[in-house]
Formats: structure tokens, C-alpha cells, sequence
């Protein structure tokens, strides 16, 4: 199931790359984190930087154990 939301981003961390060297990113916000998923070749499509501080449109699933994995995100 995929979830939407808009919500502010506090932070953006640099994970460690995919075994096939692409990067992975976490996104923080108030309500927990929301990581990229391993080798999202549109993760290159954007800045991170530019969403800290910023109000972003997020589209998102969570997997069975629990975690969110982002599936887009966007600047409102």
C-alpha cells in the first residue's frame, strides 16, 4: 500500500551505497525517517540538500518489517 503525505524534511542523511554503487539517502522529518530504496537510479534526479527545511510531497510504502521506503518525493 502506498501512503502520501506532505511533511517538512529536518534533515537528509548519506547512507552507505548499494552493492552496485548507487547511493541511498535517509530523510528525516518529526514523524520518524523515510530512506530511499537500494539502487533508485531517480535518487540522481535531484538535490538532497534543497529539501531540508522544506515542505515536500512524499509517496512511501512500508515493508513487513516496518520500515518506510520512500517511493517519490517532491517540493510543494
Amino acid at each position: 500500500m502506498v501512503l502520501k503525505t506532505n511533511i517538512r524534511i529536518k534533515a537528509v542523511k548519506r547512507l552507505s551505497n548499494s552493492l552496485n554503487g548507487n547511493p541511498k539517502y535517509e530523510f528525516h522529518t518529526n514523524e520518524g525517517v523515510i530512506t530511499t530504496p537500494s539502487d533508485a537510479g531517480w535518487v540522481y534526479g535531484f538535490s538532497t540538500h534543497t529539501f531540508i527545511d522544506k515542505i515536500v510531497n512524499l509517496s512511501y510504502h512500508i515493508t513487513k518489517s516496518g520500515k518506510a521506503i520512500l517511493d517519490s518525493i517532491k517540493e510543494i
